[in-house]
């Protein structure tokens, strides 16, 4: 039986130390106006790595920036004594930091958060006495009827104790998924998340030799999603002129995104050009970018992207093991504004704050780039970075009742609180982010967008939560407001440019009547509602 697929939609497990941290070395440049000015940040930077760090540092990779006044980014280990010693006497224009995950946000129903949380990793039998005392608990698992190659199931085990254990596997192609436990051990929960063709469902008490009937997912290629933000019908020209940069886990292969531009990846540090560089390792990116740009043909029933006529760059971040980090996205940034002329760059991902991504960001916005960023899946907590950067347009999520199945993955997010809902059957889910920082809010639950195509399907979709996919629902809308706006295209790349569309978003914004913490000045709309 295969394992998950790294970085798929099933929750992994708790982040553990990796060893001792490393610090990533850079500069500023967004306070440098131009050519000449950056030339000489960079050589002092040059002078100041060659003299002073080099000696004393292993250095562990650098991304190298085109030319000689590029952001060069260099991740380093040393003694930390000596470190701290020789950064105290750094040019003003250095940035020093820790370097810092980037994490796909992927939420836990309320349902499964405490078993989650009590996981702890379990070794893999090694001796023959050990397999022996494995038992196996067998599903076979069907999606609309059909036997559900590829999906991912996993169940939470209790052990008598505080701890529990979570066991994944993939489907085979019968549809058939066999989970290894020790004796003892109890099925207390699990997921599915199929490969297409029908919704992710919670199963709350798996048993051996059970069938799970998984119902049919809708089809397009309009959803309630885009009647939301206004977009009732499919038009495949709906943003033309517009360039959009994605940042994410890459992109495709499917033929409803034939036309989006692959860039390259940016992995350790490290640029590797090309559409295959970016193609995506997982299927978070794909899903992203299907919600902008899928482009069906007229009469099929495939859902459509909100602005299937923009230009839309991928850059991946993301290698197929484990997370990003901010010395990627800055990179990721810069190209997306600096060679790609971004007009907008959606970052459907979060984590601690950064100054070196910081300031990629506020140098985007000086050449005409405004960046769109989820507000993070935090369950109540402080909205994440990027979007709680003030640059930034940060976005939450919103559901509607009556879209998704009972007993499905994304009904299990409709919270019990009356200040979480309003009019028409909106609700705010639990797993939201909330703060201060939050300025707009867009459909985000039970959303269906592409997948990789896999498994013998050429156009697989799934359902999917998080404010991971309201991002690109409000950048899509933006970049649908800004196609349409002439002294918009006529504005010269520059701040006044990158202010302008986050001014034209605002005023388009529809209040909910939501408290302001969980919905900015209100959802995302292309054409307001009076």
């Amino acid at each position: 039986m295969n394992a998950p697929r790294h970085g798929a939609r099933f929750p992994g497990s708790p982040r553990e130390d990796g060893g001792p941290a490393r610090l990533v070395v850079s500069h500023r440049t967004a306070h440098l106006q131009d050519d000449e000015q950056r030339k000489r940040g960079r050589e002092q930077f040059d002078t100041y790595v060659d003299k002073v760090l080099s000696p004393i540092t292993n250095l562990k990779r650098q991304k190298q920036a085109p030319g000689d006044h590029g952001r060069r980014i260099l991740v380093v280990e040393g003694d930390a004594a000596e470190l701290e010693v020789k950064l105290t006497e750094r040019p003003d224009h250095l940035l020093v930091e820790r370097e810092l995950p980037r994490d796909i946000p992927r939420p836990l129903p309320p349902v499964l958060r405490d078993l989650h949380r009590r996981v702890k990793p379990e070794p893999a039998p090694r001796t023959a006495a050990e397999k022996k005392a494995q038992t196996a608990l067998r599903l076979t698992v069907l999606a609309d009827g059909h036997p559900a190659e590829g999906a991912q199931v996993g169940v939470w085990f209790e052990t008598g104790g505080a701890d529990t254990k979570l066991v994944q596997v993939v489907a085979d192609a019968k549809g058939v998924a066999v989970l290894p436990y020790k004796q003892g051990w109890t099925p207390s929960k699990g997921l599915i998340l199929p490969y297409g063709r029908a919704w992710s469902m919670l199963v709350p008490a798996p048993h051996d030799g059970q069938v799970v009937q998984l119902p049919a997912l809708p089809q397009g290629p309009v959803g309630w999603w885009q009647a939301l933000t206004g977009h009732p019908s499919y038009d495949p020209h709906r943003g033309a002129g517009l360039r959009i940069g994605v940042i994410d886990t890459g992109v495709g292969p499917s033929p409803l995104l034939s036309h989006v531009q692959g860039l390259g990846a940016f992995i350790n540090g490290e640029f590797i050009p090309g559409t295959a560089a970016a193609q995506d390792v997982q299927d978070h990116g794909t899903a992203t970018v299907g919600l902008l740009g899928a482009r069906p043909p007229v009469d099929s029933q495939d859902f459509c992207g909100l602005v299937p006529g923009a230009d839309i760059g991928v850059v991946r971040v993301y290698p197929e093991n484990g997370g990003a980090s901010q010395v990627d996205i800055a990179s990721a940034i810069d190209l997306l504004s600096l060679d790609f002329k971004a007009d907008l760059i959606n970052l459907s991902l979060g984590g601690a704050p950064s100054a070196i991504e910081h300031d990629a960001i506020i140098a985007a916005r000086l050449r005409g780039t405004l960046c769109l960023a989820s507000a993070g899946n935090g369950e109540g907590g402080a909205v994440t970075y990027p979007a709680a950067y003030p640059e930034c347009v940060a976005v939450s999520a919103l559901g509607l009742l009556g879209t998704m199945p009972v007993g499905s993955f994304a009904a299990s997010w409709i919270p019990d609180t009356p200040d979480r809902f309003t009019g028409g059957g909106i609700f705010v889910p639990d797993f939201i982010s909330v703060g201060w920082q939050i300025d707009a809010i867009a459909p985000g639950t039970g959303l269906i967008s592409t997948i990789p195509s896999r498994y013998g399907q050429a156009t697989p979709y799934a359902d999917m939560s998080g404010t991971s996919l309201a991002a690109p629902l409000t950048t899509g809308v933006l970049a649908s407001i800004l196609s349409r706006d002439p002294f918009y295209g006529a504005l010269p790349r520059g701040m006044g440019r990158a202010d302008y569309a986050r001014y034209a978003l605002t005023r388009q914004l529809v209040n909910l009547g939501l408290a302001p913490w969980y919905q900015g000045c209100g959802a995302a709309h292309a054409h307001p509602v009076l």
